[in-house]
């Protein structure tokens, strides 16, 4: 493992700065090798350069592979592991101050997945994380260049996510009762526990996030739990009882009962089919 750990200033420094960098580095890690659970005082950005690996965070697991990158907001519990077959070598880079916490939430609302950025050409990080690992001397000129740097990498993030400025300011309750379903699907959520969060009516809810999004709160919660539990299915061995626990179903029952509805077929089913496919697109690239 190469790191970088700014010591030139103190935490309580670079907390009240603007955006200060905290560290940075880069691990080729062994198979199923794994970090945490752990929760930190500063914002993390891992970009995963080759292999795969998961991400436990706010009880949800995101499988990642090269050209994700994989974002830990500060005061989370998060633990990670490399693929036991395949595991990932990746680049990171840890900040705080200020306004970071506005800047991680923006970038985390341009995602769906909200703590994965997906298909990045996360190379041309692994040059400015470089760039910092080249850095000898631990003094203020150094904090300075490696700082200029993170500002680079926030900026390279922002215009690949196509972060929208103009439409931020203009932010709605719609957007943020969205953005707490990304964050919570996968707990047991009541509307009416969700629209008392927000101090409305439920009614008042489904009206405005309908007519924003043009499904209700309730229809939008449900697809993104299967949505997320397709992408399960396609990329893990989980057994499917324990992704229907994870995404906040009573039972594996009523789990199957929901997809199969919306998708007509099993999820054993849909697994397998998957599977199916991707050797047939493989066999068919060979011979192509």
């Amino acid at each position: 493992m190469d790191e970088y750990k700014e010591t030139s200033h103190n935490l309580i420094y670079k907390s009240t700065s603007d955006l200060a960098i905290y560290s940075a580095g880069y691990e080729e890690c062994s198979p199923g090798y794994s970090y945490g659970p752990r929760i930190r005082s500063y914002h993390v950005i891992h970009f995963v350069l080759s292999g795969k690996g998961a991400l436990h965070i706010n009880q949800h697991v995101f499988q990642c592979q090269k050209g994700d990158v994989f974002i830990i907001p500060s005061g989370k519990v998060s633990f990670y592991q490399a693929s036991s077959t395949d595991p990932w070598s990746y680049a990171w880079i840890n900040f705080l101050g200020i306004n970071s916490e506005m800047y991680v939430y923006q970038l985390m609302t341009s995602s769906d997945d909200v703590y994965v950025l997906h298909g990045l050409d996360t190379e041309k990080y692994k040059k400015c994380i470089l760039e910092i690992l080249s850095i000898f001397n631990n003094n203020i000129s150094s904090y300075f260049y490696a700082n200029s740097v993170l500002l680079r990498i926030i900026s390279y993030l922002y215009a690949d996510v196509g972060f929208q400025e103009k439409s931020w300011g203009k932010i709605s309750i719609a957007d943020e009762i969205k953005f707490y379903l990304d964050m919570k699907y996968s707990e047991k959520l009541r509307l009416q526990d969700v629209a008392r969060k927000f101090n409305v009516h439920p009614n008042y809810m489904t009206r405005i996030f309908h007519e924003k999004f043009n499904v209700s709160p309730k229809q939008y919660l449900m697809d993104l739990k299967l949505k997320k539990a397709c992408r399960l299915l396609t990329t893990t061995e989980l057994p499917v009882s324990t992704i229907s626990s994870s995404l906040g179903f009573d039972d594996q029952m009523a789990f199957s009962k929901t997809f199969k509805k919306e998708y007509g077929k099993s999820p054993s089913a849909y697994r397998a089919d998957s599977r199916l496919s991707s050797i047939g697109l493989v066999a068919d690239s060979e011979y192509s």
